[in-house]
């Protein structure tokens, strides 16, 4: 008896650490701080309310409800992390990994930098899902953020922590939601393909700078309606980003730009406002009416900002697509939607005027 008692300390602390684990206690993430958010909604997880969506697409409506760009921080001294969610869709896309689409992404802030620590892998096809995100650990009070599924819609978030363990709100977050990038776009910066959702680049930005970046990407629908305009315009914001050219159809863009563009330049004459290029269609190079519409799409926002410009809005600025994902044409998953390699190149050519923009403008109060 007293051998087989001595042989379950010696086998190390893994039965511990499965028995804290199967008793984990467990908290709603609605008490937390939810960053990534361009207005107050209910249902929290959603990117844009119920009561002010009312004059948007149905397909806007329905995309807004996808967690995208939305994160959780919090700080725990726990071994282990857990997380509980409920998911509205157990489906996913060919070109997205599970993980991104309908998983969670964790980072630790270590060192004075946020750090990967962990993620939760979705169940198959099923919208309940529980996973233990990271194990083991010292027992050090850290904060943490967890990035929410970039393609489900999230029912309900809870954190899971070792029943000893303190589980608390930050009070000295890292991210400074009186500094904040507002993005508007399509499918690419919704999050495909990014393999999860921290590497999506507005949430690499969000790790870079400790800014509060909101992730306005609608897949397929980020075609730039007015009623679109009128919403932005009324999110706090430090810099708005309009990466939606990949949507609209040329000539979407030449009736739709220059209201759009100019609703949000004279309602927030105080926003800096980059304007960014259509990504180059990979699959444009040698498929030729793919290539001509990419073209004709780029003529006809250089157009719409060209005469912007010439009527002297001076918080407007350009980004061309020439160095946006490289030269070698390694960065995209099917020639449109682009990889982790993609998203870092892509935040690497914007960085430069994002940094110039946010020094250019007034800190959110």
């Amino acid at each position: 008896m007293k051998n087989w008692i001595l042989t379950l300390l010696m086998a190390g602390s893994s039965l511990t650490w499965a028995y804290g684990q199967d008793n984990a206690r467990y908290t709603d993430a609605r008490q937390f701080q939810i960053v990534g958010k361009g207005l107050p909604t209910e249902p929290v997880y959603q990117r844009l309310d119920t009561v002010l969506d009312r004059a948007l697409t149905p397909a806007v409506k329905n995309l807004s409800k996808h967690s995208s760009g939305i994160a959780v921080i919090f700080e725990t001294n726990s071994p282990y992390i857990k997380a509980k969610w409920g998911l509205r869709s157990g489906l996913f896309h060919t070109n997205i990994t599970p993980i991104c689409h309908s998983g969670l992404d964790l980072y630790a802030w270590n060192n004075g930098k946020w750090q990967w620590a962990g993620i939760g892998r979705p169940g198959d096809k099923t919208t309940a899902n529980e996973y233990t995100l990271v194990s083991n650990m010292d027992g050090t009070m850290r904060q943490f953020m967890l990035y929410l599924p970039t393609y489900n819609e999230l029912t309900s978030l809870e954190i899971g922590v070792a029943p000893e363990a303190t589980l608390q709100r930050s009070a000295s977050p890292k991210i400074d939601t009186t500094h904040r990038i507002v993005i508007y776009g399509s499918s690419i910066l919704q999050g495909a393909s990014a393999s999860r959702a921290g590497m999506v680049y507005s949430s690499i930005l969000q790790r870079k700078t400790g800014w509060d970046v909101v992730n306005l990407g609608f897949s397929g629908n980020g075609k730039m309606e007015f009623p679109v305009a009128e919403l932005l315009a009324k999110m706090p914001a430090s810099v708005f980003v309009l990466d939606c050219i990949p949507n609209p159809s040329p000539a979407e863009i030449r009736e739709r730009a220059y209201p759009f563009i100019k609703h949000l330049l004279d309602k927030r004459p105080e926003v800096p406002i980059l304007l960014v290029e259509s990504v180059i269609r990979e699959n444009g190079y040698f498929d030729q009416k793919i290539g001509k519409i990419s073209k004709e799409k780029t003529d006809a926002i250089r157009n719409a900002y060209t005469k912007l410009k010439s009527e002297g809005y001076k918080q407007l600025y350009y980004l061309p697509a020439d160095n946006l994902i490289g030269k070698d044409h390694e960065g995209t998953i099917d020639g449109v939607h682009l990889t982790d390699l993609g998203f870092v190149r892509q935040l690497e050519a914007m960085w430069p005027q994002l940094q110039r923009l946010m020094k250019k403008s007034k800190a959110i109060r």
